[in-house]
C-alpha cells in the first residue's frame, strides 16, 4: 500500500494543503495520523485517493 502526504495530494488536486486537510476533517478523505500532538504526520493512502476521485466523479 501506496501513501502520500498532504502536499502530495494537495499538488495531485491542485489545492491548498489546507483545502486537503479540510477534506480529512470533513471525513471526504481518509488519512493516516502517525504519531501524537502537532508534529504527527498525516498520510493519506492512494487507495483513499481513488475513492475520493470516484465519488466526486473527478477523472
Amino acid at each position: 500500500m501506496e501513501f502520500l502526504t498532504r502536499e502530495e495530494v494537495a499538488k495531485f488536486f491542485r489545492v491548498h494543503p489546507r483545502t486537503v486537510m479540510r477534506w480529512l476533517k470533513q471525513g471526504s478523505l481518509k488519512g493516516y495520523k502517525l504519531g501524537t500532538g502537532k508534529t504527527a504526520l498525516l498520510r493519506i493512502p492512494k487507495s483513499e485517493i481513488k475513492k475520493f476521485m470516484e465519488k466526486h466523479k473527478i477523472k
